[in-house]
């Protein structure tokens, strides 16, 4: 996964960002694919420090929700 730095708060202009883990419903589900079953990951959450205005969104592991020869391009 490509690393991901944000120096300030689209918002607010804020330049301290906090990771956070976005509660206990929230993961991403994928549907089945290839009758494989569910796929889940976690979904986490930077936060701006100043506004706290989500800023992003993303998983940590999303080779899990697609391997590479399942993945469109």
């Amino acid at each position: 996964m490509k690393e991901v730095k944000i120096e300030k708060c689209p918002y607010c202009g804020g330049e301290e960002m906090i990771e956070t883990v976005a509660g206990s419903y929230g993961g991403v589900v994928l549907s089945p694919v290839s009758n494989r079953g569910f796929r889940c990951v976690t979904l986490f959450a930077t936060v701006c420090r100043d506004c706290g205005s989500v800023v992003r969104f993303f998983c940590k592991t999303p080779e899990k929700l697609y391997p590479k020869k399942e993945r469109r391009e």
